[in-house]
């Protein structure tokens, strides 16, 4: 097994990252590594307003620098303290990710999935399906799947995401577009769609 590339942030060069998932330039996953002072001095940083040395960006440093933008409002910060007695210290993992990973937008009907390719008992379907009718405005039944992603698929309202590192991969759902839910509701009312 091959260990992990890791980058640093311009932003915050004591820190590492070694994945990230992003829709075009938005940020929607980061996995950094550091130790716990450097950890939370950017934490405090995407919280401080813009005008008092706030982040609203960071910036992936490699060969090609990507830049990542980071909807503050929708941000949630889980970490946890990996190694305890390393020589540089205690060493944190923070997972910063959109909300709308971990909860969608019931009220919008959007949200992101999030996949790891290497984790072989992870099944995208299952995990995609669950997605889709927690956010659908019609009851979904569980043989119209392959329709039904199909016709999302059509509508643009499931989307792969475009940059991701290792072995992440993700989606974005956006039911709330007019069109998909009358094209649903049109396949339900044609018998395209039925109950049995």
């Amino acid at each position: 097994m091959t260990a992990p590339k890791l980058w640093r942030l311009d932003e915050a060069p004591e820190l590492f990252i070694d994945r990230y998932l992003a829709d075009g330039e938005r940020a929607v996953f980061l996995s950094l590594w550091g130790r716990d002072t450097a950890i939370h001095e950017l934490m405090a940083k995407l919280t401080l307003p813009m005008g008092e040395g706030g982040l609203d960006r960071l910036t992936v440093v490699s060969d090609r620098p990507e830049r990542l933008f980071i909807d503050r409002d929708r941000l949630a910060k889980r970490t946890t303290r990996t190694y305890q007695r390393t020589r540089f210290g205690s060493l944190l993992n923070l997972w910063l990710f959109d909300q709308r990973c971990q909860d969608p937008d019931r009220a919008n009907r959007q949200c992101y999935a999030i996949f790891n390719e290497r984790d072989s008992r992870q099944d995208k379907s299952a995990m995609l399906w669950t997605r889709l009718r927690d956010l659908a405005a019609y009851p979904l039944l569980d043989h119209w799947q392959p329709m039904v992603v199909q016709l999302l698929l059509e509508h643009g309202a499931i989307r792969m995401l475009d940059q991701a590192s290792g072995s992440l991969s993700g989606v974005w759902i956006d039911l709330s577009l007019t069109s998909v839910q009358d094209a649903i509701g049109q396949l339900i009312h044609s018998g395209d769609l039925a109950t049995q």
